[in-house]
C-alpha cells in the first residue's frame, strides 16, 4: 500500500495509484493534501474513453465549417468536436444501431418502419371494428392494441344511422366569420346532428301535433329554419284537421239538439259547451302555429311573409277564439306588437338594405388601399355607415333582434381590422348576448360568434383590456362556451368539435392543469372518430403524442403503452405525408402507397416535418421508460435503442452555424437522455459491459459543456456509473463516482445526501475498508 505520508500526485493515467491514495487518506481525513473528488472520479476512467485515435481523427477532420449566410470560416465548438468524436466511436461504428421497436404494429393495414418502408413480414390482424365508419386519421384499430385503444378512450361514438336528409342538409354548410375565425362543417360527411332521434324523424305522416311542434322547435333552435318551417306547415295541417273535426262534432250536437225532446236538452247543452271549449283550444293552437311560422320567416328576413303570418294569427285570435287585446291577453298583445314591428321593418327595408350595400361597396375598396391612412379612412366610413344601419334597425326591428346582432358582428370585425380590439370585443360580446337571448344558447350563431371572440383573444389578447392579464383564461372560457352549441349543431363526431377540444386541451395544459388537459384531448380523439379508417389526420397524430407525454409525466405506465403504441404507429404512417417532396422521404415515398391526408385546421400542437423526429424520439423514450417500469427488458432495450439512433441523427445533422447555441445543447441533452435510458435497460438485463458503453459516452458529452457538467443530469449519470461499478464489485471506482455525484446533488440543492451516504457506507463495508465509514456518517 502507498505510504500515507506521500504527497506526490499520481499521474492522470494511473488509476491504481489513485485508488491507493484513497485508501491511505482514510486514516487522515483532515489531510490538506487530499485530492478533490473531481480528480478521483476523473482518474477512475480512461481519458479518451477507449476511443481509437484513428476514429477521432476521422471524426474531426473537418475542423471548420463554412457558413452559407456570411461565407466566412467558423471554428467548431468544443462541444461539437466532442459530440462528433463520441459519435464516431459509439454510434457510427456500431453495426447494431439500426434497431427498431416493434411493439406498435397491431392495428391492421400495412405496417411501415420509421423510414416509411413496408414491413414485408408484417401479418395483418383481423379488424375488430369492421363496419364502423368513423372519420379521422390512421388505420382502424384492431386486435389487442385496438381493443386497448377503445378501452382507453372509453369507446367511440358511432356516427351511423343518421338520417340522409339531415346529413345532406349539413353537408357543405359553412360559416363565414371573416378573416378572424372560420368554422366549417363540410369536413366530415358523416356529421351527426344533436338530438338525432328527434331531428331525423319524418314529420310528414305524423299526426301528434305536440311531437311535431317539439321537433320544429328543435330545428329552429339549431338554426335549421327550412326544416323548422316544414315541420310547422305539417303542424298547421294537423291543427286545421282538428279544428274541422271539432266543428263537425259541434254541428252534429246542435242538429241533435233540435230533434231531441226538452228532457234531454240540458245534456245536449253540456256537450255543446264542451265542444265549444275544444274549438277554442284547437283554434288557439292554429294561431300559435301561425305565430311560429312568422318567427321562422322573420329569422329568414322575409318580413312581408312574417307580417302575413302574424296577421293570420291575430285573425284567428279575434274571430275564432274571441280573444281581444283590450282584455289584456299576452298572446294577442305580443302578436300585435310583432305586426307593428314587421310593418316598420317592411317600410324601412329599402333604406336598411341601401346602407348595408353602401358599406359593402366601401369595404370592397379596401383591397386596393395599401396606404395605411387611406385604408383607415375607408374603415372609419364603413363603421359609420353600419352604425347608421344599426340605429335604423334599433328603431324599427329592435336592438334585441338577431339582425342587429349581425350588424354588431360586422362592426366588430372592422374595429378589429382597425386594431381597436377593445371596441371589437365589446360589440361582439353584445351580439353574443342578443343571439343567446333571442335564439337560445344552442343556436349555431351563438357558437360561431363565441369562436370569433375567442380567436380575437387568441391573436391579440395581450392588447385587450386589462392588457392581457386574463388572455388565456378568457380564451379558454370562450372555447368552452362555444362547445355546447357547436356540438348540438354538428354532433359528437365532427372534425370541428375535435379541433375545439384540442384547443381547450392546449389551454388547460398551458395553465398547468394536465388532468383537465388530458380529458380534453381524449374527448378530441373521440370527436375525430378515433380509432379510424384509411386516412392520415395530422391533428389526431399530434394529440396522441401529447397524451403520451402527459401520461409519462403522470407515470401511468399501462396507459403510456396504449397511447404510445398508437402515437408511434400514426407517426410512422404519417412520415411520407409530412416529408413529401423532401429529401427525407426520398426512397420511402415510392415504396408505399400514399394514404390520403385529411385536411384539418392546424392547432398549436400540430407536428410538422421540423419537429417530427423529435416527437418520434419522445414517444420511443416514453415507451422505453414504460417497459422498464414493467420489467419488459427486451422491449425497453429496443425502444431505447431506436430513440438513441434518432437522437444521434438529430445531433449530427444539427446546423454548425451557431455551434454554442441552445439547439446544440438540446441535441446533446437528447443524446445523453437516450444513452442513460438505454444504459438502465442494459443494467436491468445485467449486461454491464453494454451499460458501461452507454454511461461513459453520456458522461463525456456532459463534460463537454461547463453548464451541463454541473447539472443534475451529470449527477444522475455519475450515480449510475457508481452503481454499475458496485455491481461489478469495483468499489474504489464506485466510490469515486458516487462522491462526485453527491457533490453535484449538494451543489444543485437536491436532498439525496442521506441515501447516498448510506450507499457509500455499504460500498466500504463490502470492500472491507472499515476505516472510511466514520468519514461519511
Amino acid at each position: 500500500m502507498h505510504s500515507a505520508e506521500s504527497d506526490s500526485k499520481p499521474p492522470p493515467q494511473s488509476r491504481a495509484r489513485t485508488y491507493q491514495r484513497t485508501k491511505s487518506q482514510a486514516h487522515h481525513p483532515q489531510s490538506t493534501s487530499q485530492p478533490s473528488h473531481r480528480a478521483q472520479w476523473e482518474t477512475s476512467m480512461p481519458p479518451t474513453l477507449g476511443i481509437d485515435p484513428n476514429d477521432a481523427k476521422v471524426a474531426t477532420t473537418n475542423i471548420t465549417a463554412v457558413t452559407s449566410k456570411h461565407n466566412m470560416v467558423t471554428p467548431k465548438s468544443h462541444q461539437r468536436l466532442v459530440l462528433e468524436r463520441v459519435a464516431a466511436h459509439y454510434f457510427l461504428r456500431d453495426t447494431r444501431r439500426h434497431a427498431r421497436y416493434v411493439g406498435a404494429s397491431d392495428y391492421g393495414g400495412e405496417d411501415t418502419d420509421g423510414m416509411g418502408k413496408i414491413d414485408e413480414n408484417f401479418v395483418r390482424p383481423e379488424s375488430i371494428m369492421q363496419g364502423r365508419a368513423c372519420h379521422g386519421g390512421g388505420n382502424v384499430a384492431s386486435s389487442k392494441d385496438g381493443e386497448a385503444v377503445l378501452s382507453f378512450l372509453g369507446g367511440v361514438v358511432n356516427p351511423t344511422n343518421v338520417d340522409e336528409e339531415q346529413v345532406d342538409a349539413n353537408r357543405g354548410e359553412t360559416t363565414n366569420l371573416g378573416v378572424i375565425a372560420e368554422v366549417t362543417s363540410s369536413t366530415c360527411d358523416n356529421s351527426k346532428l344533436g338530438s338525432v332521434e328527434k331531428l331525423a324523424r319524418d314529420v310528414v305522416g305524423d299526426t301528434d301535433i305536440d311531437c311535431i311542434l317539439e321537433i320544429a322547435s328543435d330545428h329552429l333552435s339549431l338554426g335549421k329554419n327550412d326544416l323548422a318551417l316544414q315541420a310547422y306547415r305539417r303542424a298547421m295541417k294537423v291543427a286545421f284537421a282538428d279544428v274541422i273535426s271539432v266543428k263537425n262534432k259541434l254541428v252534429e250536437v246542435k242538429r241533435r239538439q233540435e230533434n231531441l225532446d226538452p228532457s234531454a236538452a240540458d245534456l245536449t247543452r253540456e256537450e255543446e259547451h264542451h265542444f265549444e271549449l275544444s274549438l277554442l283550444k284547437v283554434a288557439s293552437r292554429v294561431a300559435d302555429v301561425h305565430n311560429n311560422m312568422g318567427v321562422v320567416h322573420e329569422m329568414n328576413r322575409h318580413y312581408e311573409k312574417a307580417r302575413s303570418s302574424y296577421m293570420d294569427a291575430l285573425d284567428v285570435y279575434h274571430n275564432t277564439c274571441k280573444r281581444f287585446d283590450e282584455k289584456g291577453d299576452p298572446d294577442v298583445d305580443r302578436t300585435k306588437k310583432n305586426i307593428e314591428r314587421m310593418t316598420l321593418a317592411c317600410n324601412s327595408e329599402h333604406q336598411r338594405t341601401a346602407l348595408h350595400e353602401k358599406a359593402t361597396v366601401i369595404a370592397k375598396q379596401l383591397d386596393g388601399k395599401i396606404h395605411s391612412d387611406g385604408r383607415k379612412n375607408l374603415l372609419i366610413e364603413v363603421v359609420a355607415t353600419l352604425r347608421k344601419a344599426l340605429a335604423l334597425e334599433s328603431e324599427t326591428i329592435g336592438l334585441t333582434h338577431p339582425v342587429a346582432a349581425s350588424t354588431l358582428i360586422q362592426i366588430g370585425k372592422y374595429h378589429y381590422e382597425m386594431r381597436e380590439y377593445d371596441s371589437a370585443v365589446l360589440e361582439i360580446r353584445q351580439a353574443i348576448t342578443i343571439y343567446r337571448n333571442a335564439l337560445g344558447s344552442s343556436h349555431p350563431q351563438v357558437g360561431k360568434s363565441t369562436l370569433l371572440l375567442a380567436s380575437i383573444f387568441e391573436r391579440h389578447g395581450l392588447h385587450i383590456s386589462p392588457q392581457g392579464t386574463c388572455k388565456d383564461h378568457s380564451e379558454l372560457e370562450l372555447y368552452v362556451d362555444a362547445l355546447e352549441p357547436l356540438k348540438a349543431t354538428l354532433g359528437e363526431v365532427h372534425a370541428e368539435i375535435g379541433f375545439l377540444y384540442s384547443k381547450i386541451g392546449y389551454l388547460y395544459g398551458k395553465k398547468g392543469d394536465l388532468s383537465l388537459s388530458l380529458l380534453a384531448y381524449k374527448a378530441s380523439l373521440k370527436a375525430y372518430g378515433e380509432p379510424s379508417l384509411n386516412e392520415i389526420n395530422l391533428e389526431v397524430m399530434s394529440i396522441w403524442v401529447r397524451i403520451t407525454e402527459y401520461l409519462t409525466s403522470f407515470k401511468s405506465w399501462d396507459e403510456v403503452l396504449v397511447a404510445g403504441h398508437r402515437a408511434l404507429y400514426l407517426l410512422r404512417r404519417s412520415r411520407n405525408a409530412l416529408f413529401s417532396g423532401s429529401a427525407l422521404a426520398s426512397g420511402g415515398a415510392s415504396t408505399i402507397s400514399q394514404l390520403p391526408v385529411t385536411p384539418t385546421k392546424k392547432s398549436q400542437i400540430r407536428i410538422t416535418s421540423d419537429n417530427y423526429i423529435c416527437s418520434l424520439f419522445t414517444i420511443l423514450q416514453s415507451l422505453g421508460q414504460a417497459h422498464i417500469s414493467r420489467s419488459d427488458n427486451v422491449l425497453a432495450r429496443d425502444a431505447c435503442s431506436e430513440s438513441l439512433q434518432l437522437s444521434w441523427e438529430m445531433a449530427l445533422s444539427a446546423s454548425m452555424d451557431n455551434a454554442e447555441d441552445e439547439a446544440l445543447t438540446g441535441s446533446v441533452t437528447r443524446v445523453v437522455k437516450a444513452l442513460k435510458r438505454l444504459g438502465k435497460a442494459y443494467l436491468l438485463e445485467k449486461h454491464y459491459a453494454s451499460a458501461l458503453e452507454c454511461f461513459l459516452p453520456s458522461l463525456e458529452l456532459l463534460r463537454s459543456s461547463k453548464e451541463m457538467e454541473s447539472s443534475l443530469d451529470c449527477a444522475s449519470v455519475l450515480g449510475s456509473l457508481g452503481f454499475l461499478y458496485l455491481k461489478l464489485k469495483k468499489y474504489a471506482e464506485s466510490s469515486n463516482f458516487l462522491r462526485e455525484c453527491l457533490r453535484l446533488y449538494r451543489k444543485n440543492g437536491e436532498f439525496y445526501e442521506i441515501s447516498m451516504r448510506f450507499v457509500l457506507h455499504d460500498i466500504y463495508i463490502s470492500s472491507q475498508v472499515f476505516g472510511q465509514c466514520h468519514f461519511f456518517l
